[in-house]
């Protein structure tokens, strides 16, 4: 969300219209990096709720929070701003 959103905003100010690849790209990025720090959570996370008597409820929650909504989030965002950078105005056209 962080790179697609940065560099989105410098190509809209300047007038550049990326390509697909060049938009989604970054999409993809944003996607791996969350990946990874999601990946270095689970761990810990799983400890966290697996090790103590949690019950079932709690532990959909805690993973729905901690995993689901960050993910959506920046692949969300990340998909506006692709989106948003390659938009043409009809009066440009």
């Amino acid at each position: 969300m962080i790179v697609s959103r940065t560099i989105a905003k410098r190509r809209i100010a300047a007038g550049v219209r990326p390509g697909w690849a060049a938009a989604w790209g970054l999409v993809a990025l944003d996607f791996g990096l969350i990946g990874a720090v999601l990946a270095a959570l689970w761990s810990p996370v799983l400890a966290l709720v697996g090790g103590a008597a949690t019950p079932l409820w709690a532990t959909f929650a805690v993973l729905f929070l901690v995993f689901f909504l960050p993910l959506q989030g920046v692949v969300i965002l990340s998909s506006l701003w692709a989106t948003k950078s390659r938009w043409l105005d009809r009066d440009q056209v």
